[in-house]
Order: structure tokens, then sequence, then C-alpha cells
């Protein structure tokens, strides 16, 4: 291991010490007594707070806690976080109301001048176009407040009162979206965040589930609500669009130098599959069920109806 890579280690060791010994750094790193006092020493320079207790049970105390902030970072690391920064900014919105450009200008402040210069080339010439926010949240950080805290939520959901247990937030095509396991009817659904109206934890109620429980429980929902399967032919333009973006539970076959689209859906994704399969256009060919390829067909003549005089 190479010295800035164990310092950066150290620091990390020593995050949540209040106290330590040389023989803590020389098991826990597998260095020797020299390098030990050479690395404190060091870490001294890089800003770590401390001072040297002598006697039998003697040792160095540390005078703040909150060291992550000390990590220091080469080049390709540094370049690594400023891209992620950029990739970030297209969504517009996070669960933290800290925006991501006060972020970047207070990591980009902590830079030597020549890195700050190569920094901000680099974001002017990189740029991403992914879809952003659609709508505002209000609820996110707390709702990933209740998830860390492993309680329920108490939501209004499209005007109608209910009671989940979150389970994880993701974010996919402009939307955010809580998983969320629902105990009046056992089931579990991807909410909509923007059609959240109210939001509340409840933090003591004996329906709260472990999380390895409730990871168990949504896991054999889906397997045992996998709904009536479809199969559709995709061009390789189709295959294209499939692979930029799709939802879970679909999945690519290529057999005999043809492309299919194989999935599953319920009475409350019905909607939701046809208008996704609709965004393939001409590059997508429904081959079953008939439900589903009759709905398709349904949506398209209310589409080209309004065209018509």
């Amino acid at each position: 291991m190479q010295k800035a890579e164990r310092l950066n280690q150290e620091l990390i060791y020593l995050s949540d010490k209040r106290f330590f010994n040389l023989q803590d750094l020389i098991t826990t790193f597998n260095i020797s007594k020299r390098t030990a006092l050479r690395d404190i020493a060091s870490l001294e320079k890089l800003g770590l707070a401390l001072y040297s207790e002598v006697g039998p049970a003697g040792g160095y105390r540390l005078i703040q806690n909150d060291l992550l902030a000390n990590v220091y970072f080469n080049s390709d690391e540094i370049h690594a976080i400023f891209f992620a920064l950029k990739a970030m900014e297209t969504m517009s919105e996070t669960p933290f109301n800290e925006s991501f450009q006060r972020i970047n200008s207070k990591l980009l402040k902590r830079l030597a001048p020549h890195r700050q210069a190569q920094v901000l080339f680099q974001q002017d010439i990189v740029n991403f176009y992914n879809v952003p926010a659609i709508g505002h949240n209000h609820f996110l950080r707390d709702l990933l407040a209740i998830i860390i805290n492993n309680h329920l939520a108490r939501v209004t959901f499209k005007g109608q009162m209910i009671t989940i247990q979150p389970y994880q937030l993701f974010y996919r095509d402009g939307y955010w979206l809580v998983t969320g396991w629902r105990f009046d009817t056992a089931t579990c659904w991807n909410y909509r965040c923007d059609y959240l109206t109210t939001c509340h934890e409840l933090a003591d109620s004996a329906l709260i589930l472990p999380r390895k429980i409730l990871q168990k429980k949504i896991t054999r929902f889906k397997q045992g609500q996998a709904g009536v399967p479809f199969k559709a032919v995709l061009t390789k333009h189709g295959k294209e669009h499939y692979l930029r973006g799709n939802y879970p539970g679909m999945h690519l076959n290529e057999t005999n130098d043809e492309i299919y689209l194989t999935g599953h859906y319920d009475e409350r994704t019905f909607d939701y599959v046809i208008d996704y399969l609709l965004t393939f256009g001409e590059h997508v060919k429904i081959l079953g069920p008939h439900a589903l390829v009759q709905g398709y067909l349904k949506k398209l003549t209310a589409l080209m109806n309004q065209y018509r005089d």
C-alpha cells in the first residue's frame, strides 16, 4: 500500500476514535514503529489535531472527530468526483436541499489553482443530457430519513391516505419513486413521489418490519405477482431504445437473429406497459397476448383520432 493511500485509510480509521496508541496503527496497518511515527507526523501536517499523553497507558488523544474532510485524493479521483457532480446536475432535485453548484464551489476552492483550471476545463468540455426531475417532490428528504430509520410513513397518494413501510428511493425517467410495502393490502408498489401530498413518519408501530424481513416480503411478492407474460419482437433500433431505458422485469432475448422483448404486466401496470411500448414506434411488434395487442391498437387509434377532422 502506497503512503498516500495508507494515510487516507488511517484518517478513515481514526474518524470515530477519541484516543489511539502507536500499537493500534502498527497492528491495523501492518507497519513498523518507525513508519507509524512518520505517519503520525504526516497526519498532523494534513490537519489531524492531536496531542500525546505520556505514561504506561499513554498514546494520542484527538482534538476533533470530523476527519473525513481531510482525506486527500489523487488526480484521477479528483476528476472523478467533479465528473460525477457534473452528471448529477441534470437531476435538478435530490433528497438534499444543498445544490450541486454550491457543493461544487466548496470542493473547487480546496484545490490548488492549476487543479481548479483542469477541473473547470473538464466541466466545460463534458455535458450530460439526461432527463431532469419533472415536478417538485416535497418529501424526498423525509422519505430518505424514514427509510434510514426503518419507520413507517403515513402518506396521501392520489388523494388516498395509506400507511406504507418505504424500502428504497429510486430515480427513473425524470421521476423519483419510493418502493413501499402496504400493510392493509399486503402488496408492494412503486409510488411516484410527486403524487404524494402529505407524508408523516410513524416511529412507534407494531407493524414495523426489520429491513431483512421487509426485503424478503417484497422479493416474494414480486416473484409471486409476475402477472401476465407478454412478448414482442424488436428491430436493432428497438434494442438500442430498450438499452437506453427499460422497466424492471423486462428482458431481451436474441434467438436465430431475432430480438425479443419479454416481460409481465398486471392490472395496475397494463397502461404503463402500453405507453412504454408506444415509445418504440415502428421498431416493435407485439406478439401477444391478444389483450395487450388490443390495448395497444386502441391507444394508437385514440392518437390518430386527434388528427381527424
